[in-house]
């Protein structure tokens, strides 16, 4: 009993626990400061954002115009670049023009080169002959040489043919070469050029000093070539005015 005593007077009597009173706001109040939080944040909000730009004060027809403005540089930049580009295709392809010029002139200047050697061999060779006094009468040849083509059955020959004696006249004749070839057990003569198929003007000659000539003619496959005789027909009437055979092994 004592205890259920003790607990009435804890709760109902002088030594019982204290109570709060607090003030309560009018609900419109209440709106009004949550209204006023809102337009703060709201400014707060406003600020962090034109911060970020580095645009204070900025208004929406300033940010319009700069932005017009960013795109104008923009398309000018990119017809410099589209002028750039093509610049340097027209460059690259004058440079290549060039290349192909210096290539041409490279190959003309060498093929003069060699021109110029065989006409100082051919000078060497008639004022050596000139000077001799040894020049023989009638149509002499010299450097005769006649050589292989090592990946087909094409034959390179070249001759320096001369005129010896008073020269009163150019000689005007043909240059023919008979080729004495083995196909199996068969032995041919093969005549180049060949007459039955030849122009009239295949192997003309045509000089009063000397005369330059080059050419080549080609055997049948799996003929054995074993010896060409080179021959100078005078026109009109085609005697033999030079005869030369070159043996091969």
């Amino acid at each position: 009993m004592r205890g259920i005593g003790r607990r009435l007077r804890s709760s109902f009597g002088i030594g019982s626990s204290r109570m709060a009173i607090r003030s309560q706001l009018a609900w419109h109040w209440r709106w009004l400061l949550n209204l006023l939080m809102m337009a703060a944040a709201g400014g707060v909000v406003w600020l962090v954002v034109q911060g970020s730009y580095g645009l204070p004060g900025a208004s929406v027809d300033e940010l319009k115009g700069r932005a017009a403005t960013l795109g104008e540089e923009n398309a000018t930049l990119k017809r410099q670049l589209e002028e750039a580009r093509g610049t340097l295709v027209e460059r690259d392809r004058q440079l290549q023009v060039e290349k192909a010029a210096q290539g041409e002139l490279a190959r003309t200047v060498a093929q003069l080169q060699d021109e110029n050697a065989g006409l100082k061999d051919d000078l060497g060779f008639l004022r050596k002959m000139m000077s001799s006094g040894a020049t023989p009468e009638g149509i002499g040849v010299s450097d005769l040489k006649i050589d292989r083509d090592p990946a087909s059955n094409v034959f390179h020959y070249h001759m320096l043919l001369t005129q010896g004696g008073q020269r009163k006249q150019d000689f005007k004749g043909r240059l023919q070469l008979v080729a004495h070839v083995v196909q199996g057990t068969t032995q041919n003569a093969l005549t180049f050029p060949d007459p039955s198929v030849a122009a009239p003007s295949a192997g003309a000659l045509d000089f009063r000093f000397y005369q330059k000539v080059e050419g080549r003619f080609t055997l049948p496959d799996g003929a054995d070539l074993k010896s060409v005789e080179v021959r100078v027909l005078a026109l009109p009437g085609g005697q033999v005015k030079l005869s030369r055979t070159v043996n091969f092994p």
